[in-house]
């Protein structure tokens, strides 16, 4: 096939010229003799030329067809040189060998020469790989197990540090819990104290019927339905308090926000009371099911509702009021708590929930920072805005179950 049955528009590629056809012993030879420099370098030219008329590269493909015997030493050592050279440059070279001509010594020197060759052999092509060619794939192989096995390595101690984070701020969250209770033990005390003073109370009255001749067991059936009721009491407020101190692993169920909130209301009432605070709630009905860990939620709200006690706590002018609402958020609920306390610094606004941020004589700064950990590891949020009057909201939001 001739080339310009091969190539549309030869002339044009010519003219061009991005296509030039030169006399192989021309551009090898000068006087009769190889000059690897020299050839490399126009080499290089032609390159250049190719790049500042915006081509990626160069293709080079080229016969051995003139080549005599004489001159095979030195085009092997050109062809040797010319790898070298062209390394790491957008230049291809292909070399085509007459097989008829050459024997094994000529076969063995090309692939020698080269990063591979083809052969064509019975009628089918077969791929000839230089040895540093298969040094250099097999090479690529290793380095690629090595850089998987160290992608396992790796993955698999992220995972580790992972999981030790978690086991970690599980840790924390339930010192934070715990530190919380004991902030709350008198008022908890009072609050188990009462139910059980009802229970001594009931139980003399019980007697007491029970002395009369005959006995009024209408009165007596009274007094003990009254302690059963202090006794459920009693043991409400110590089932609250075992499930906040408990260390338990975190799981998520359906619960109903309002329900959680009151919970944790009735747990700090004695607390509430003993600093002349008045509590009031706005829970929307009707909002949908939430998929959360109820201690996480509740240490979330208990902290909150401390938090803004101790702020109206320094309050002497005024009256001492805590709101807590829920409504509708456009992805599931909302929760907020507002006070009426001295309000938020805007010094310190921005780093309100930072971790060992506090402005709390003796504080630790773990409060919000556990509450936003604990909302954002729900896939929530949470913030703080100031209010039109004294006081602070705190609000966060969590989606539907």
């Amino acid at each position: 096939m001739r080339v310009k049955d091969a190539v549309p528009d030869l002339d044009r590629y010519l003219v061009d010229p991005s296509i030039e056809i030169v006399s192989a012993r021309d551009w090898y030879l000068q006087d009769g003799t190889f000059d690897l420099k020299r050839v490399t370098d126009r080499w290089h030219e032609k390159l250049a030329y190719a790049s500042a008329r915006g081509y990626a590269g160069v293709r080079v493909t080229g016969d051995t067809a003139w080549l005599e015997k004489k001159d095979w030493k030195d085009f092997c050592e050109y062809e040797e040189g010319l790898n070298e050279a062209i390394a790491n440059r957008h230049l291809a070279v292909l070399c085509t060998y007459p097989i008829a001509t050459c024997g094994a010594v000529e076969v063995l020197d090309v692939t020698r020469t080269h990063q591979f060759a083809l052969a064509r052999r019975h009628g089918s092509w077969d791929v000839i790989e230089t040895a540093g060619h298969k040094q250099a794939k097999a090479e690529i192989k290793r380095l690629n197990e090595e850089l998987e096995q160290r992608v396992v390595e790796r993955t698999s101690q992220l995972m580790l540090a992972s999981e030790a984070l978690r086991e970690a701020q599980t840790e924390l969250a339930h010192v934070n819990r715990v530190t919380t209770m004991g902030q709350l033990a008198a008022s908890i005390a009072h609050e188990v104290n009462q139910p059980i003073a009802g229970v001594v109370t009931n139980a003399d009255a019980a007697l007491r019927w029970l002395g009369h001749r005959p006995p009024d067991l209408e009165k007596v059936q009274y007094s003990l339905d009254e302690i059963i009721k202090d006794g459920n009491r009693a043991g409400d407020v110590i089932g609250r308090i075992r499930a906040l101190v408990n260390k338990v692993p975190p799981r998520k169920d359906c619960l109903e926000i309002n329900e959680a909130i009151l919970e944790v209301i009735a747990l700090t009432h004695g607390e509430v009371v003993k600093n002349s605070v008045s509590l009031q709630t706005q829970l929307a009905a009707g909002l949908p099911l939430i998929q959360a860990d109820r201690v996480q939620l509740q240490q979330v709200i208990l902290n909150l509702i401390v938090n803004a006690v101790e702020a109206m706590s320094g309050v002497s002018e005024g009256s001492r009021e805590l709101l807590i609402g829920t409504g509708k958020d456009s992805s599931g609920v909302l929760v907020a708590v507002q006070d009426s306390g001295p309000g938020l610094n805007p010094k310190s606004f921005d780093r309100l929930f930072d971790a060992f941020y506090t402005t709390k004589p003796g504080g630790m700064g773990m409060g919000l920072s556990i509450c936003r950990s604990i909302v954002e590891a729900h896939g929530g949020r949470i913030w703080a805005s100031r209010t039109a009057g004294p006081g602070a909201t705190v609000q966060f939001t969590l989606p539907c179950g």
